[in-house]
């Protein structure tokens, strides 16, 4: 009988479910009221931040909008356009670039410059090269990290549709060969 005693004892001692009642009333306590409110802070200013952020991006757009028009004296033709916006991207740097976007600028202009001609040229238009030109030259201040989103702007404005599969430049059809 002594032996059933404490095998008894035994087994009460090795099921102590203390433990796992501590556990059990922790998670049925209600969540500390402060740990919502500081979740309720972050996600506001984290929708403010992300707002404050969405509003500058389109203070920028619209600052692009205005100067993004056509020029009052369009080039004459393509060839000599796309020379001016190369220029025009030169005064732009000049004017605005810092110190360090004039060198980079500066070292890269052998490369920059013919690149510049190529997508200008590529737009096929006489009005995107007179808007870059216009745009690049009318540019504020605010504008001197959004060089490209001139130019981008430029051409989403006045540049010719294409039909799909069409090269830049050409008008789609397709040659015929010689008998």
């Amino acid at each position: 009988m002594l032996t059933r005693l404490t095998l008894a004892s035994a087994l009460l001692l090795a099921c102590d479910n203390s433990a796992r009642n501590e556990q059990i009333a922790t998670v049925e306590q209600k969540p500390d009221v402060s740990d919502e409110k500081a979740a309720v802070e972050r996600k506001e200013k984290r929708l403010a931040a992300e707002r404050a952020k969405a509003e500058a991006q389109e203070n920028i757009r619209l600052e692009i909008a205005k100067v993004a028009v056509l020029g009052a004296k369009p080039p004459k033709g393509l060839a000599e356009g796309c020379e001016a916006v190369a220029d025009a991207q030169d005064r732009f740097v000049a004017r605005l670039g810092s110190a360090e976007a004039k060198a980079q600028w500066t070292a890269d202009r052998e490369n920059q410059r013919p690149m510049t001609i190529i997508q200008c040229t590529s737009a096929d238009s006489v009005d995107v090269a007179s808007c870059q030109i216009n745009a690049l030259d009318n540019a504020p201040s605010a504008l001197a990290e959004h060089m490209k989103d001139v130019l981008a702007m430029c051409v989403e404005k006045f540049a010719r549709q294409r039909r799909a599969g069409t090269p830049p430049g050409g008008g789609g059809e397709i040659p015929k060969r010689p008998k």
